[in-house]
């Protein structure tokens, strides 16, 4: 799939995304999540590790439509 944030095209797989984000652990303290390997990650910090981008390169409505698009189940805490 291919997505555009703030003018830059990305492409972006479901599986490109479970396998970039093996090994790493989530961060804590957020309130967007996704399960991805048996692990429930900050939404932004999935996007961020995957695109590599900064945070401040994309917001969350941003990281939500892409997950979204990709049949990711999200969910809110907090």
């Amino acid at each position: 799939m291919q997505v555009t944030i703030r003018s830059k095209k990305y492409n972006i797989t479901r599986e490109v995304i479970e396998r970039r984000m093996r090994g790493f652990e989530p961060e804590e303290g957020r309130v967007y999540f996704v399960e991805i390997n048996g692990k429930e990650y900050p939404i932004k910090q999935v996007i961020k590790r995957v695109l590599n981008l900064p945070v401040a390169g994309f917001n969350t409505q941003d990281a939500y439509n892409i997950l979204d698009r990709l049949n990711f189940k999200i969910v809110t805490k907090g």
